[in-house]
């Protein structure tokens, strides 16, 4: 990681403690409120689009070296964050809760499985450790290709929250020698809007 990018992830680590530290409700947030409070939160340079609902439970299996498990799902919403109004898809995002007692279970493998798109990759797995616990994972690719640039997940145990998050190839910017810097620069961008909201009231 350069001089640029260690200061990026100081700098968005710094941001946000505050409301990451703050006591967690008795009970997680559902994810609608989430949701919402991100929508204003990303606000003037990133606007939510193509709000998807996943109604009841649902799932999905992933495989890693040989073996593959199964994702259950109690909740689930999904959006675009589009780069300024009318703009382009910067972000996929996808929000998770798992059944209760599965949270812990899910993101050993859930982890298991981006160290796995890494190693297949080439690449380094970037983990940062955020305040009350959470934990953030990155894969990018090594170069500018294809329909996706990267993968983040968040696993957050305070909110029982898995943050999914997919980079489209989408932006100009990520083309020219500093497309892979502007690449981090969106996501770090991206995340600290996202994750310095204050919690729900």
């Amino acid at each position: 990681m350069n001089t640029m990018q260690c200061v990026a992830a100081t700098a968005l680590c710094a941001s946000l403690s505050p409301a990451m530290a703050a006591s967690p409700p008795a009970a997680p947030p559902f994810l609608d409120v989430l949701v919402s409070q991100y929508a204003s939160c990303v606000k003037p340079a990133y606007q939510q689009a193509k709000l998807l609902v996943q109604d009841g439970t649902g799932r999905y299996q992933i495989d890693v070296k040989g073996e593959a498990y199964t994702v259950e799902l109690q909740e689930r919403m999904g959006f675009s964050l589009q780069a300024g109004i009318g703009g382009p898809v910067a972000a996929v995002v996808k929000l998770d809760r798992p059944p209760k007692g599965q949270f812990e279970e899910q993101a050993r493998w859930r982890e298991r499985w981006l160290r796995d798109v890494a190693e297949r990759s080439g690449v380094a797995l970037d983990e940062r450790s955020l305040a009350g616990g959470a934990r953030l994972l990155a894969v990018n690719k090594s170069e500018i290709k294809g329909n996706y640039v990267g993968q983040s997940l968040l696993i957050d145990p305070a909110r029982q929250l898995f943050i999914d998050m997919a980079w489209p190839n989408t932006l100009d910017i990520y083309r020219g020698p500093d497309g892979l810097r502007h690449v981090r620069e969106v996501q770090d961008d991206v995340w600290q809007r996202l994750l310095s909201c204050p919690p729900p009231a």
